[in-house]
């Protein structure tokens, strides 16, 4: 039994301070995972100068109830970040007006949807701990000892990126970004193949045209990914060409273009789908097969060089 255990509620406070530090820990980690350098400490001082200002040191301290050497070292540091302004009080010289500057209003956008993430993240755990605040922080340690606050929020995160996610038809205004997208990761990997310069230089007669789709992923306005369902004989269906692009990896675009791509299939009430793929691409194999496929024996011999695995969908479409 770990010694804070002997000890009850006699170490309540030690163990809120043991939360605090991981939590604050995983905030960070979730600011720098976003690009944005901001540092958790900052947060009350931040976000009260972002609904109140000019303030002066006392009135902050009385505001969130800390103590003024501490807003003190607080405001110098997001002072010297740029984020702050500290001028004198225009009606008592004797005070100072501090408020947010240019870049801490810049830096706001960036950081009111990661609060928000974080609310509904706490909010969504503390909802399942229906127990005793003493229970709840026990409950809450073990939580984070099973997944940490880090990657809940991870999650979080991504499902509001990826709420944001728009697939969208094919469309002659985004066919080039079908060549472009493939080339880019074929290119990184592989060669470009005889097969390959055709079908992206021409996939409305390749795949529109025989019975295809072509779907593509738009995010923050942007065509980040493409993915394929050529058809076959026997209405077979075959997913192919999906792609996207390395600066939005992550954010599970790839599975949210296999869905609906998959969804197409069934609704062309496709007989059988299957893909082909290269073993070195370990996140699109383990994608493919969170999708339902499995591996199996390739029926004759694959059209292209690269390829070294064969799977098929499991499951009933």
């Amino acid at each position: 039994m770990e010694y804070l255990d002997k000890l009850g509620v006699l170490a309540l406070g030690s163990r809120l301070r043991r939360l605090s530090d991981n939590i604050m820990a995983d905030g960070a980690t979730m600011y720098r995972q976003a690009n944005v350098d901001f540092d958790p400490k900052w947060f009350p001082v931040f976000s009260l100068l972002s609904k109140q200002s000019p303030l002066g040191i006392m009135e902050i301290a009385d505001h969130l109830n800390i103590s003024h050497p501490y807003v003190i070292k607080l405001v110098k540091d997001l002072e010297k970040k740029g984020y702050l302004t500290n001028a004198a009080n225009s009606s008592d010289g004797r005070k100072r007006a501090i408020q947010l500057s240019d870049a801490g209003f810049k830096i706001l956008n960036e950081l009111e949807p990661l609060w928000d993430d974080i609310s509904r993240t706490m909010e969504s755990l503390l909802r399942d701990l229906n127990n005793s605040i003493y229970s709840s922080i026990i409950q809450l340690e073990e939580a984070f000892s099973s997944r940490s606050f880090a990657d809940r929020l991870s999650d979080t995160r991504k499902e509001r990126q990826q709420a944001s996610v728009t697939i969208l038809p094919f469309s002659a205004e985004y066919e080039s970004y079908f060549k472009t997208l493939n080339e880019e990761w074929l290119k990184k990997y592989f060669e470009i193949e005889p097969l390959d310069v055709e079908v992206l230089s021409n996939p409305v007669e390749y795949l529109i045209k025989p019975g295809g789709t072509i779907l593509f992923a738009e995010y923050n306005g942007e065509i980040v990914g493409t993915c394929a369902l050529k058809k076959h004989e026997s209405n077979q269906y075959e997913l192919t060409k999906m792609a996207v692009t390395e600066k939005v990896q992550g954010l599970q675009i790839g599975k949210k273009l296999g869905q609906a791509i998959l969804t197409s299939a069934k609704e062309k009430n496709a007989a059988k789908v299957f893909l082909e793929s290269n073993r070195i691409l370990s996140p699109a194999i383990n994608l493919y097969k969170r999708l339902g496929f499995v591996e199996a024996i390739h029926p004759s011999q694959s059209d292209y060089i690269r390829s070294d695995i064969y799977m098929v969908l499991k499951a009933d479409l």
